[in-house]
């Protein structure tokens, strides 16, 4: 009997994610399915590059003195800048070191925020999602 609740621990973990990344991807999958297979790979894997990038640049600043991110936006496509203090350490996604000027030309560099902030921030799936409640 005790391996059974085992189990159904695992099947409420389960459960769980399905849930939380149907939230947070279903919309990128019903568009996919909308629009075709290719734009929606495309879609699929520009709106995952981001958040892997975003992650990428909290980690990396977490690991410098003084570590912030600034979030710059070129051709529609985020590049994260990874600062300590006020130097520049590198780009998520990689950029070439050239053009690093022409794309803080016109960015607020106030506006960076510390990744100690960034980490300890929660991601919410959607604060709109009414709170199910049982039966007992």
């Amino acid at each position: 009997m005790a391996g059974g609740a085992a189990g159904a621990g695992k099947n409420s973990k389960l459960a769980k994610n399905l849930v939380k990344y149907g939230v947070r991807y279903g919309p990128l999958v019903v568009e996919a399915v909308r629009h075709g297979r290719e734009p929606a790979q495309q879609a699929v894997q520009a709106a995952w590059a981001k958040r892997t990038a975003r992650r990428k640049g909290v980690e990396h600043a977490l690991t410098v003195r003084d570590g912030s991110l600034l979030k710059v936006i070129k051709d529609g496509q985020a590049i994260f800048f990874v600062f300590s203090g006020d130097a520049i350490v590198t780009t998520y996604p990689a950029v070439p070191q050239a053009t690093y000027p022409e794309l803080l030309r016109h960015a607020d560099l106030d506006k960076r925020e510390p990744a100690v902030v960034l980490a300890a921030r929660k991601r919410r799936i959607n604060p709109h999602l009414p709170r199910v409640r049982r039966k007992r």
